[in-house]
């Protein structure tokens, strides 16, 4: 059998530009495999007329496999009465699945994977190509495991991590990059914004959980490790710590009291690796490494100066000296507009 939960509904936002329009998919986390109690209600109202047989081999076709991971396994599938085709994320039912779920169906915004709905269902979906990997996502209780099924925009299976790699094979930095990577920024920046906004904390913003949508948008994804900013009393919360990507981790999340600047130190990292060619796993460790204490390759430094600036202002030690995201954006927007000004005084003739 099977629960679904209700469609979200729509919200008031705070500007337009936090309306989502275009179609994405989703990249698979790897949290651990704790078991939960859910209440019926939890994931929606009412029971689902769809019989025992799986609801998504009733509802959907021209299903293919995707991706896959610890958590579960992605496929791209056709739903059938609408003839649209999704993308379908199949978990265990966990605490952090259901936590995603959750976050995904309040966050309406167009830099922001965006949730349909789900379902419960006590089987699991396997095609010849994700035999292979279905130990990973097999229950640790000796009870038989529940599995939900997510339903979310499709997008070009492409992360960032792809985008970067792409660009560093290239033989030289150019202009154009500088130009792409400000843009990439800009929009991850704006989707940062409003999950702060909705007192969310992603903890886990690194290339390969940012996407592009089909019409080339950003798309931030994968929040299986969101949490929420403070409790009731707007305190800050004890949290698990080293809860992350080591690599793109602020030095404050290896321990259990931190706030929404984590995501503002990763996203430096991330604008410095959009930004700067690197050729080896290797080097890009060391550059991560000296970043980490604001030291920049001087080559950097001086091709990128206000980039610099910036970076190194989101990449503080102390969460306070951090701008927040609002700020942020306005600082990339206004970096945006010398480029253009730079860029056209280029291209005019002399008198």
């Amino acid at each position: 059998m099977s629960r679904e939960s209700t469609e979200p509904s729509t919200q008031n936002m705070e500007t337009a530009e936090n309306y989502s329009d275009s179609v994405m998919f989703m990249d698979i986390s790897n949290p651990d495999m704790d078991q939960v109690a859910v209440k019926n209600n939890s994931m929606g109202n009412g029971e689902s007329n769809t019989s025992t047989q799986s609801r998504f081999i009733l509802e959907f076709d021209s299903i293919m496999h995707l991706g896959n991971g610890g958590f579960g396994s992605v496929f791209k599938a056709r739903e059938k009465r609408v003839d649209t085709y999704y993308a379908v994320k199949v978990v265990q039912f966990t605490g952090k699945a259901l936590r995603e779920v959750k976050a995904l169906s309040d966050l309406h915004h167009r830099n922001i994977v965006q949730y349909f709905n789900c379902w419960e269902q006590d089987s699991d979906y396997q095609d010849d190509s994700s035999v292979e990997s279905s130990t990973s996502s097999e229950s640790v209780s000796h009870s038989s495991p529940m599995y939900l099924y997510i339903k979310m925009e499709l997008c070009d299976t492409r992360t960032l991590e792809s985008w970067i790699m792409e660009r560093n094979v290239e033989h030289q930095q150019d202009s154009e990059r500088r130009e792409e990577s400000l843009n990439i920024a800009q929009q991850i920046v704006s989707g940062v914004k409003y999950i702060h906004f909705k007192k969310l904390i992603h903890r886990d913003l690194k290339p390969s959980n940012i996407m592009f949508g089909q019409n080339k948008k950003v798309k931030i994804v994968d929040f299986g490790l969101v949490t929420t900013e403070a409790d009731d009393n707007d305190n800050l919360m004890e949290r698990t710590n080293k809860t992350g990507t080591i690599s793109y981790m602020a030095p404050e999340q290896h321990g259990k009291t931190y706030d929404r600047k984590v995501d503002i130190f990763a996203l430096g990292l991330i604008y410095l690796e959009l930004l700067w060619k690197v050729s080896t796993g290797s080097e890009r460790a060391a550059i991560f490494m000296d970043a980490r204490r604001k030291k920049f390759p001087t080559q950097f430094t001086s091709e990128f100066f206000q980039e610099d600036h910036i970076i190194k202002s989101m990449l503080h030690e102390k969460p306070g000296d951090r701008p927040e995201a609002t700020d942020l954006k306005t600082e990339l927007k206004n970096l945006s507009r010398i480029l253009s000004a730079q860029k056209a005084t280029a291209s005019c003739p002399l008198a």
